[in-house]
């Protein structure tokens, strides 16, 4: 079910179904899309809680929105609007360094924190390169690094309507706003992870080609008390490519708390 939710004058495009501890799932750069099974698979055991990020799906990006801190309060404020409790935030991608960002600074109306294939903090050295640039290289080349079978992720964009098209077009340009530079992550966000106060767990697809499972690692060292779990036959999105062995791995994580 899709609703409107208005947050501190931003309108938000949000998905919710199920019954049951909210989840509050933030999604990567790719969007939310049409084709989401992961989300009934977890809307068995949650009520997920899904927004389109400002400037993706129908979500508005005023002119004062354009950073990830900016996204961090504004889903602070979303969470305390909904009068959340006791919820599991969850992010991939993208919205795992959102989701990041946001538990360093208030974890007030969370049990616990997932973490899916999370972009958002650096790593290596300052010439060496943590996460791929994704708006550099080929569409084609993209699909391989990101799915263990680029066949499951392949989008006939002839088929699609004009609306979903421009959608489309809209949330990359969106991502480029809060990403671009530096890219995909804040260089101060690793120093602060340790604030982090909730059970975390990271999952992380093994042949994630945008970020490999030593970037994960170096998540999971600086997280008080981090769990990892890695899925097999997954790439960079996990909870698309394995829906089902996703959700069985969140119940278990959720069911613990």
């Amino acid at each position: 079910m899709g609703r409107s939710v208005t947050v501190r004058g931003v309108t938000l495009d949000i998905e919710e179904r199920g019954q049951g501890r909210p989840l509050l799932f933030l999604h990567p750069g790719e969007g939310l899309q049409a084709n989401r099974p992961w989300i009934d698979r977890l809307a068995e055991h949650h009520r997920v809680i899904a927004p389109n990020h400002p400037g993706f799906g129908g979500s508005a990006l005023p002119d004062w929105i354009g950073s990830v801190d900016d996204l961090a309060y504004l889903y602070l404020d979303l969470a305390q609007q909904l009068d959340l409790r006791e919820a599991v935030l969850a992010g991939a991608c993208f919205g795992g360094w959102i989701a990041a960002e946001i538990a360093v600074r208030n974890t007030g109306r969370f049990a616990g924190l997932l973490l899916i294939d999370p972009l958002g903090i650096k790593v290596g050295g300052v010439l060496e390169r943590d996460i791929v640039d994704m708006h550099a290289i080929p569409r084609s080349t993209f699909m391989r690094l990101a799915w263990a079978d680029p066949a499951r992720g392949e989008i006939d964009y002839t088929r699609l309507p004009d609306t979903e098209l421009a959608a489309i077009a809209r949330g990359r340009e969106a991502l480029a706003v809060f990403g671009w530079k530096p890219y995909m992550h804040n260089p101060r966000l690793k120093r602060w992870l340790h604030r982090i106060d909730i059970p975390t767990h990271i999952l992380w697809g093994e042949q994630d080609g945008i970020v490999t499972i030593a970037y994960g690692d170096a998540w999971k060292a600086e997280i008080p008390g981090a769990t990892m779990r890695t899925i097999p036959d997954a790439g960079h999105y996990p909870h698309w490519e394995q829906p089902d062995l996703f959700a069985a791995c969140v119940r278990g994580f959720t069911e613990r708390l």
